[in-house]
């Protein structure tokens, strides 16, 4: 959940007078309230991997169960130490200490008032969730060792990560994917602080403006570094990447290995261009898949470039931001201009407002724009393994494959369908649904929910595909839906900005960018 995640950091972030601990007290009840909270959360932790390790010592022959249990308990408790972490900011008064004594003396915030906070003093706000997370990865590490030693579909001879390893590449995940937006947001609330008339100025806000596109197009060559991908060698794999990329008529820049030790099975495709363009394997996916689904794998990768999404999302989020700054600040004049006084307690988190609808529209209207693009490229990975036959039963050595994935047959379909439950179970690593209780099952399925919000969930994604086998219209029907949503969304978007634009004034705009 990179983006949510993005986003309840960034509100950790924001400029609001914190209250005071409800409970009464200073520093110190913020600081010992806060401290049991972290500690509570790591030894909830704590007996979750010793659960593990000791379940895998006693009766080895549990590991699925094992494996599906420490996934759901781990995943719901990543939903409650957010929870804590609220709970440590609003009620415990942690980010009331922080905005009372992470400040310079002396000097006054010439913005908000009151003391002046130290530079990127906000990121100690949501300090104790970055304590909570280097204490987990430290604790899980002992669980994924464990389970580690072998696997869902059989023994590994794969090495493991060592300890600071396996928090290294965790940190590197959550550097890149987390903190790097939440800097840009930070870098900013900084800036205002100590250099006011300089952030006023049109060259800044426009240069504010162009980070956000420059970052989009160049952060393939941020992702090799940070993740430690390596270059693909040379073998059998990447030559037969490099003959479907010619069938397909496909170009990027490399193929690259992502070494996870086993943790992942997963691939993904970065660059809006073909120059700054890599499609990326875990190294568990290369082992665990047979040729024919790492193909399929591969397609649905292809098909994110050949259907333009990479552009897509890019152009749909920078337009929808623009758009909700045009209509937050519409709405603010209208409020001015009607003369409407809310309590000064409202007025002081109304600067919350603008985080929680951009993370509402993100959530709701791009995760299913993203849905439905995830479901376009499933189509086209069966596509990129299918044959001319509609009517196939099976390929062989013999079998020739289409120029640019024209095809589609049952076989590339059940083939790609085959890809995905096999992902599915490798990441998933589903135990048995029949000792569960009541209560792990609701809290269970609203957590695959809400991890499915970008891709849906895979019976929703097979259950389609296969779909497609007996109904032979249903691809063209679902095609031609997704043309009509994409340039709605895009050209909806785009009347809303010229409209509301005129409405506010594009210099206006402008400031409050």
């Amino acid at each position: 959940m990179p983006i949510l995640l993005v986003f309840a950091i960034t509100a950790a972030c924001v400029p609001v007078k914190w209250w005071p601990p409800l409970m009464g007290g200073g520093a110190g009840t913020a600081i010992g309230f806060t401290a049991s909270a972290v500690f509570l959360s790591l030894g909830c932790a704590f007996a979750l991997r010793s659960w593990v390790v000791r379940g895998l010592l006693e009766e080895p022959m549990r590991k699925p169960e094992i494996i599906g249990r420490y996934s759901q308990f781990r995943r719901i408790l990543f939903y409650l130490n957010i929870g804590l972490v609220a709970l440590c900011v609003l009620v415990f008064g942690w980010g009331w200490f922080v905005r009372e004594h992470f400040v310079i003396p002396g000097r006054i915030d010439p913005l908000h008032g009151g003391p002046l906070l130290a530079p990127f003093a906000e990121l100690a706000v949501p300090l104790p969730y970055f304590a909570i997370l280097l204490g987990i990865w430290l604790i899980y590490f002992d669980a994924e060792l464990a389970l580690h030693r072998t696997t869902v579909l059989g023994p590994t001879e794969r090495t493991f990560w060592t300890r600071a390893g396996y928090v290294l590449q965790h940190l590197r995940q959550f550097a890149l994917l987390v903190m790097l937006p939440v800097m840009l947001f930070v870098s900013q609330q900084t800036a205002v602080r100590f250099a006011p008339e300089t952030t006023q100025s049109d060259w800044y806000r426009l240069g504010s403006i162009a980070v956000v596109p420059l970052l989009i197009l160049f952060m393939p060559l941020l992702i090799k570094p940070l993740l430690g991908l390596k270059t693909m060698p040379p073998g059998p794999f990447r030559d037969r990447l490099e003959r479907i990329s010619q069938r397909l008529h496909f170009r990027c820049t490399d193929f690259l290995l992502w070494p996870t030790h086993g943790a992942a099975a997963n691939a993904m495709i970065v660059g809006l261009l073909p120059r700054i363009r890599y499609v990326i394997f875990t190294d568990r996916i290369l082992e665990d898949l047979p040729e024919e689904e790492l193909d399929a794998v591969f397609g649905h990768e292809v098909g994110h470039a050949k259907h333009g999404h990479i552009w897509l999302y890019a152009v749909f989020l920078i337009l929808s931001m623009t758009v909700l700054a045009a209509v937050l600040l519409l709405l603010g004049n209208e409020l001015q201009a009607a003369q409407v006084e809310f309590p000064a307690w409202v007025e002081e988190w109304l600067i919350l407002f603008p985080v929680l609808l951009v993370a509402s529209y993100v959530f709701l209207v791009f995760g299913y724009l993203s849905r439905r693009c995830e479901r376009q490229a499933d189509v086209y990975g069966c596509r990129a393994v299918s044959c001319g036959d509609p009517n196939c039963h099976g390929h062989d050595a013999r079998t020739i494959y289409p120029e640019r994935a024209r095809g589609l047959c049952p076989t590339g379909i059940r083939t790609f369908v085959r890809a995905l439950e096999r992902v599915g179970l490798v990441n998933e690593s589903s135990g048995s649904e029949t000792r569960r209780g009541a209560v792990i099952s609701a809290l269970a399925g609203i957590v695959a929910w809400l991890r499915a919000w970008q891709h849906s969930t895979m019976p929703r994604r097979i259950d389609f595909l296969l779909g497609l086998i007996d109904d032979r219209t249903k691809e063209r029907r679902f095609q031609r839906s997704i043309f009509l949503l994409r340039w709605g969304l895009i050209g909806g978007l785009l009347v809303a900005l010229l409209v509301i634009g005129q409405l506010v004034g594009w210099r206006e705009l402008l400031q409050a960018m």
